[in-house]
């Protein structure tokens, strides 16, 4: 069974229907095209320039970045426990409008960023705790059980899974791979990973919204970037998990290759 995945319930060959829910799910994971060339998309020149100059500003070396993995860590290892309270079991898919989370990281990327660095962590958590909240729903919706720790760590996942760029044949390698790697750590050692992942973007938008007033700018549109990558490979993720249940994990990984 492939590393990462739920214990099947139901092992046999995939229907049409859910091989056509793997085919979107994978074209998901194809189609994602990274937060920061997200961003740059919707911010055009102003992005690279806003970067630049807080790069500049800040020198961020590697001691920076690593501190900045180490608030990503910080904030993960919290969010998921206050990110799952009040959410209904089993929730109905797209109950809750995409909109009202998009607003909020919005405001609070607008919001934080006209204050530059010192608006930077509390932006941070919010925006961190809002995505995993959005994580655990989808999750929920696929049938994941909230409560267990499989569950846990298949929403930490998803912040260190990366998405292909265009139509790269080999995104679904690297999905079930980075899966793989994943598997079987223990959660600090995972958090550790994740948090390391997570926090090169975090640098990123650091740097963007380290100039007053043009960060609020900035963290508007990076945080909404933010929110739409991870919900969409939260989507595929969780999908495919949801295969791997019904159809076994191994069924799962050569249906993705017969494409």
């Amino acid at each position: 069974m492939t590393a990462g995945s739920s214990t099947a319930l139901v092992a046999g060959p995939l229907s049409d229907a859910a091989r056509g829910e793997l085919d979107a799910a994978l074209a998901r994971l194809r189609a994602g095209r990274g937060v920061i060339v997200r961003s740059a998309d919707l911010m055009g020149g102003l992005f690279s320039r806003f970067t630049r100059l807080g790069a500049a500003r800040l020198g961020l070396s590697r001691a920076a970045q690593g501190k900045l993995g180490g608030i990503a860590e910080a904030a993960l290892a919290r969010a998921y426990d206050v990110a799952i309270l009040g959410l209904p079991p089993n929730p109905t898919a797209g109950a809750r409008s995409p909109a009202l989370a998009r607003t909020a990281v919005l405001m609070s990327g607008a919001t934080c960023g006209f204050a530059g660095m010192a608006g930077f962590i509390p932006d941070a958590t919010f925006t961190t705790l809002t995505i995993m909240r959005e994580i655990a729903r989808i999750a929920s919706e696929e049938g994941e059980e909230l409560a267990t720790d499989d569950a846990r760590r298949a929403c930490l996942e998803v912040f260190a899974l990366q998405s292909g760029a265009g139509a790269d044949p080999e995104s679904e390698l690297g999905y079930f791979s980075a899966r793989m790697l994943m598997h079987g750590r223990p959660v600090m050692m995972l958090l550790s990973e994740v948090g390391s992942r997570y926090g090169i973007n975090l640098s990123r938008k650091f740097a963007a919204q380290a100039v007053p007033f043009a960060g609020a700018v900035a963290g508007a549109a990076i945080n909404t970037a933010f929110l739409d990558h991870y919900r969409n490979l939260a989507r595929a993720h969780f999908v495919i998990r949801r295969l791997e249940r019904a159809h076994g994990a191994a069924g799962v990984r050569a249906a993705s290759q017969l494409r």
